[in-house]
């Protein structure tokens, strides 16, 4: 047998339930000597530093911000991340821990093989399976919560068991030799069919959150790991068949940071007012960068005059950094990382390409550097590049075929789940405009028309249910702006049609100014008096105006880099 197979002759695959009806059940441990119901048949005693909240189909509990997020897209790039795994079972099978098949079964989102696996093939003949994959290194506090996604295969004769197991000795990775080692994760959080029953494992997707508790005040340096460890197991076992793990983190008790608002140079979570000045006369026209978050202005010189502005948060410090994209036969972005003030610069791309599609399409919480090539002559197919940013490691390209020539890119998160999608704006003949929108959670493809083809694109999250809704502008009547969007909640409901700015005069820059999860509507208006350029900002918080002066005719505001 290879990797991921089954070890049952008979296999009709199960689709990822995703759109099932939801049922929520739970179970909560307040205290170490609790013992969850023996009807269930999935847990046994906690030793300590755990409560335990199970949830069949549910989505989870608003617990605060998560200090690793893993959807095991990619398991070769585990190690670089800080996972390590180690098989002790005596003897190692032909398998270990590896990438889903999706014709076992499919991840509950995402890439069909999205999801980390392991099966009977752990060890050979009948034996005792202890595989384990170990979680990086943090500092881990009471209140922080594990959570993941695991199940097995459909109505399956071999039963399987999964051991969550936790060390406070630091970074180590000692997890013993031998099959019923443990090493230094000699505290055991969770057992999910801890006697090996028949159907005793969940058969469909369901999400575990681990609550730690008893930890020594202040934290402590450990790791969180899984152990499969199943006896009797192998192919000629009683035992083991398959199981994945989809989706981990471990959310801290902190707070929750501020919220990611677009163009962000502190982390206050508020969206800041970013000017870009041609630094005339300077060797090699150098770009200045004129920031000021309503309290604190800065100034930075960065790029040269033929680069263009590119906005993202390029490290992870939850602050965008200054970057811009240098367009040439190899074209390169050049980036100062807020996080430690280096340098970085990435190839990526040629003459022509769209650099304003910047985003998270990894779903790592890091924007990834990407550009748009639009088809070379008519109904020919465009393509999306972006390299996911795996930080001290080697990097990811990738290529995505999504719309064709005349298409206009109108990139965001249009299905809410933290990864950007492709999505482009067609003509739908009469002057109507059409939006196709392939979304990273790899449910069905769709097309919504919104707008006329001359509208410019202004997508962002103006409703607050962190997903992108369609937004275009247009003149109006009187020659003022008319803003409209279109909600991606309650089936694309149309929430405003609203005028705001003058279209002789302003630039359109909405963003989060109020820092509430909301994108605002605003426009910048230059003047030739110096005192008199403004950015005009409805809040959506309170639905108050403001105004804000600061730059000087000429600049070019920054808000604009990802409208089309």
């Amino acid at each position: 047998m290879t990797n991921g197979e089954l070890k049952i002759t008979n296999y009709e695959e199960e689709s990822a339930p995703v759109n099932a009806p939801l049922r929520r059940i739970i179970f909560f441990m307040s205290s170490v000597n609790n013992i969850m119901p023996s009807e269930s048949g999935f847990f046994k005693r906690l030793p300590v530093l755990a409560a335990v909240l199970f949830f069949l189909l549910a989505g989870g509990i608003g617990l605060a911000r998560a200090q690793v997020i893993e959807n095991f897209d990619n398991i070769t790039l585990l190690p670089s991340r800080g996972w390590f795994t180690q098989n002790n079972s005596i003897p190692v099978g032909s398998t270990g821990w590896f990438q889903g098949n999706p014709n076992v079964f499919p991840a509950p989102s995402g890439a069909a093989n999205s999801y980390i696996a392991a099966n009977f093939n752990n060890t050979t003949g009948t034996n005792t399976i202890s595989n384990w994959l170990v979680a990086p290194n943090l500092t881990l506090r009471n209140g922080d919560s594990i959570t993941f996604w695991t199940r097995t295969t459909p109505q399956s004769a071999f039963p399987d068991r999964l051991e969550v197991r936790l060390s406070t000795n630091g970074a180590s990775t000692n997890v013993g030799t031998g099959p019923n080692a443990v090493g230094d994760f000699t505290a055991l959080l969770l057992t999910i069919n801890p006697n090996l029953e028949l159907g005793g494992y969940p058969e469909i997707w369901t999400q575990y959150t681990i609550v730690l508790t008893g930890l020594p005040a202040g934290g402590v340096s450990g790791r969180a790991a899984f152990c499969y460890f199943v006896t009797g197991a192998g192919p000629s076992g009683d035992n083991a068949t398959y199981i994945g793990i989809d989706t981990f983190s471990i959310n801290t008790g902190d707070p929750p940071p501020p919220l990611d608002a677009p163009l962000d140079y502190n982390g206050d979570g508020k969206t800041d007012y970013t000017l870009v000045r041609h630094a005339v006369g300077s060797p090699g026209e150098k770009l200045n960068w004129f920031i000021h978050d309503g309290t604190t202005a800065t100034q930075t010189q960065w790029g040269q005059v033929e680069d263009q502005p590119v906005a993202g948060d390029f490290d992870g410090d939850g602050k965008d950094d200054i970057s811009v994209y240098r367009a040439a036969q190899n074209s390169v972005f050049y980036t100062l990382r807020s996080s430690n003030g280096t340098f970085a610069a990435r190839p990526l791309g040629t003459l022509g390409d769209d650099p304003n599609i910047i985003g998270d399409y990894s779903g790592d919480g890091i924007d990834d550097y990407a550009v748009y090539r639009r088809g070379a002559s008519a109904g020919q197919p465009s393509f999306w590049y972006y390299r996911h940013n795996v930080l001290g490691a080697e990097e990811i390209f990738t290529a995505v075929q999504y719309g064709q020539s005349g298409d206009i890119p109108a990139p965001g998160d249009y299905d809410g789940d933290n990864r950007h999608d492709f999505c482009v704006r067609r003509n739908n003949g009469n002057g109507q405009g059409v939006f196709y929108l392939r979304k990273s959670n790899g449910t069905a493809d769709e097309a919504v028309l919104w707008g006329t083809t001359g509208d410019v694109i202004v997508s962002g999250d103006y409703d607050g249910d962190d997903r992108t809704d369609f937004g275009v502008v247009r003149r109006g009547e009187g020659d003022k702006i008319l803003w409209s969007v279109l909600g991606r909640n309650n089936n694309n409901v149309i929430h405003f049609g609203q005028i705001w700015g003058l279209a002789n005069f302003d630039f359109m820059v909405p963003g989060d100014y109020d820092g509430d999860g909301k994108t605002d509507l605003a426009v910048w208006r230059p003047n030739p008096d110096p005192a008199q350029n403004f950015f005009f900002v409805r809040k959506s918080s309170d639905g108050s105006l403001s105004a804000f002066e600061w730059g000087q005719s000429g600049d070019y505001p920054l808000a604009r880099v990802n409208k089309h």
